[in-house]
């Protein structure tokens, strides 16, 4: 028994800091996160519109800076360091703040040119719908980078956006396999699993978005040695 509950106890720990991390992230985000499920629940164009935009005002304010947070834990872990997570993601979020609102401004312009341009397309089903497609896919990714670089590197924010922009490109199969699993997290967590939008979504994303930033960011500096 004492070697099945010592498998067992880091699974269970990990759950915990998933759940606990998640729920710090919900909880600095709720504005958006409530809007982002009206946003599924809503049907009419015009309301849709309107709740994107809302999200797109709030989230260079509360979006950035409590993801930037949320990824400063998940480097942590890939550190292998202990850390006590409500603490760590309150100080990574006042370290951040004001690179991660900088940042967000740029990039919440870009979500909302792409959002719109995508809701007015989607009833057309052609080729430059999904020219808009694969370029909200490709910010998605570049967002994913955005965030990790911000608590990895100490570069400043026009230097960190072209450094991403080259990360995001410098290894397109293995980038676009990551965000495409970010993709499927997100479908499956609003449409079939929501309870993993309370419990685990925000952390597998950004462990994910991290792992993949990591690993070409890595190969990067390797080639220039």
């Amino acid at each position: 028994m004492n070697n099945v509950f010592g498998r067992i106890q880091p699974v269970f720990e990990w759950i915990i800091n998933l759940a606990s991390l998640n729920i710090t992230w919900l909880v600095f985000i709720f504005p958006i996160a409530y809007l982002s499920i009206l946003l599924v629940l809503v049907e009419h164009t015009s309301q849709v519109l309107m709740i994107v935009l809302t999200i797109v005002v709030l989230s260079p304010f509360l979006l950035f800076p409590a993801t930037t947070a949320m990824f400063g834990v998940v480097r942590k872990w890939f550190m292998k360091e202990e850390i006590q997570i409500v603490k760590s993601f309150w100080r990574f979020y006042k370290e951040n703040y004001k690179r991660s609102l900088s940042g967000g401004l740029i990039l919440s312009f870009l979500w909302l040119v792409g959002v719109v341009d995508f809701l007015y397309m989607k009833s057309d089903v052609s080729f430059v719908n999904y020219i808009v497609l694969f370029i909200l896919a490709f910010l998605l990714l570049y967002t994913l980078y955005f965030l990790s670089d911000t608590v990895h590197t100490e570069s400043k924010l026009t230097q960190s956006l072209k450094n991403v922009l080259i990360i995001t490109v410098a290894n397109p199969i293995f980038s676009f396999g990551i965000v495409l699993i970010c993709i499927f997290i997100l479908y499956v967590s609003f449409t079939y699993l929501p309870f993993l939008i309370i419990l685990f979504t925000g952390p597998f994303i950004a462990i994910l978005g991290f792992y993949g930033y990591q690993k070409v960011f890595t190969t990067i500096l390797n080639v220039q040695k």
